[in-house]
């Protein structure tokens, strides 16, 4: 069996697992210290279209027809990498940044590919169902929403592609700050990864993608920094703008919160792990 993140083959899932257990702490650091763009992931998630449910969305939420509403994150996808974005990964950030992030294109971070000002972009956290972004998931996603107003979008090929109606799909550029490791092992000393994995598999809403899963990670903070963008094609394919027609209202609305996570502080030495540092954007 084939670590990733270790760049190691085991002979069973025991010994997997304990390769895991042993090296959590910087795996986690590692993961932790880098800013990574969502769009490196792929998952090659399909679009389907636009939404035939879309009478679940909040009405009081999606009504405004002068504002673009885009998803450019959500929860419950389990990613390339396998991590799991859960709900509350973006209440802190969402109050935080609200005002202070950018819409590029394909995070080009340059004054020519601004799609929006940052100034003119409401940031929040909302229940959704997956069918209002156009996926055939079961259930509800809990989605990191820009919001700004059409005529606030600068003439370019983002605007372009959002007044066109075609297919896009958004990506976020982001840091974590707290991350669990989930496994599916009986082993005494592993009670804690066994309970994430247990607590969390069964909201995973893309489980049928992959073949047998005895472990991942589970994100429970994360920070949008800076920007997020417009993209082809990200890898978590659940984003993209939201289907705001024919609204009605629900009582599924989270406000950003306070809320914070504790995290990591044993300052114990990384270990440079092939995968990781091969696969995750470096802050620079």
């Amino acid at each position: 069996m084939y670590s990733k993140e270790l760049d190691k083959s085991f002979a069973n899932k025991e010994e997997l697992f304990d390769g895991l257990f042993k090296s959590k702490k910087d795996i986690i650091s590692l993961k932790k210290a880098e800013v990574i763009l969502s769009k490196d992931r792929a998952i090659g998630v399909p679009y389907i279209g636009k939404s035939k449910l879309d009478n679940e969305v909040n009405k009081a939420t999606f009504s405004d027809n002068s504002y673009y509403y885009v998803a450019v994150n959500t929860t419950n996808i389990l990613d390339s990498h396998g991590d799991l974005h859960v709900d509350g990964i973006w209440n802190k950030s969402a109050k935080e940044q609200s005002g202070k992030n950018f819409l590029v294109e394909d995070h080009k971070f340059e004054m020519d590919k601004v799609i929006v000002k940052k100034q003119d972009i409401e940031i929040f956290v909302k229940y959704i169902p997956f069918s209002a972004i156009g996926r055939k998931y079961e259930g509800d996603t809990q989605a990191l929403i820009y919001k700004f107003k059409k005529d606030k979008v600068r003439e370019g090929v983002g605007k372009e592609w959002l007044e066109s109606g075609d297919d896009i799909e958004a990506s976020v550029k982001m840091q974590y700050v707290d991350i669990r490791l989930a496994m599916d092992s009986n082993d005494a000393s592993h009670v804690e990864e066994k309970a994430n994995y247990d607590e969390y598999v069964p909201r995973i809403a893309n489980k049928s993608e992959f073949g047998d899963l005895n472990y991942f990670w589970v994100v429970k903070q994360a920070k949008n920094i800076g920007e997020s963008s417009l993209v082809l094609s990200g890898s978590n394919g659940a984003t993209g703008v939201v289907d705001n027609k024919n609204t009605k209202d629900t009582d599924k609305n989270i406000e950003p919160s306070n809320d914070t996570h504790e995290e990591n502080t044993q300052n114990e030495p990384l270990i440079n792990y092939k995968y990781l540092t091969d696969n995750y954007i470096k802050n620079k």
